[in-house]
């Protein structure tokens, strides 16, 4: 506590918020927000938007874990909890949050062929053939239409639950005022 408080008044929060998310780990072999949001998205962090920088921000307590790469409902699903927060803070309305949620992940295509460091090594051996030669034929296209239902499916939920979530706090704040009028 007493380090926190000589670190305060040697700089500002900013500073430190802005030192750390510089340095913090992404998940697949990345360091810093500029390269974990170069890698996800394809552009600098200063371009991404509200839906990119919240699923970002979800991933921080366990990137490899929430990594979207991996599995985008992950991303969908801790992009909710930050909105939440952020509503719950009084950054942003419930409508923003909710709209926000319901915009695409645009992740990089490369990102995604290269989320694991091994895989993005095995693109460059050429005694191996490669990632592309490795990964052709035994994946039936059926196989990639239930992948995309159950991730559309995930995806959905993390939405129907935000939304549950936005009903249930207005009818409190609309007892909480009515409350106050009594």
């Amino acid at each position: 506590m007493v380090l926190a408080l000589a670190l305060e008044r040697a700089i500002s929060k900013w500073e430190i918020l802005s030192s750390y998310v510089s340095k913090i780990y992404w998940g697949h072999g990345i360091y810093g927000i500029e390269s974990a949001s170069i890698f996800y998205f394809g552009k600098h962090p200063s371009l991404l938007s509200m839906a990119e920088a919240a699923m970002l921000a979800g991933m921080i307590p366990a990137p490899d874990l929430r990594s979207p790469l991996k599995d985008c409902s992950r991303g969908k699903t801790f992009q909710a909890r930050v909105l939440k927060r952020m509503v719950e803070a009084g950054f942003i309305d419930i409508e923003t949050a909710l709209w926000v949620l319901k915009q695409p992940l645009d992740l990089r295509d490369d990102g995604k062929k290269y989320a694991d460091r091994l895989l993005y090594l095995l693109s460059f051996s050429k005694g191996l053939g490669g990632f592309d030669e490795l990964n052709q034929g035994g994946v039936d296209s059926s196989m990639k239409d239930i992948w995309d239902w159950e991730k559309e499916s995930k995806i959905r939920e993390a939405c129907e639950d935000m939304e549950r979530w936005a009903t249930k706090l207005s009818h409190q704040l609309v007892k909480n005022i009515s409350k106050k009028d009594t």
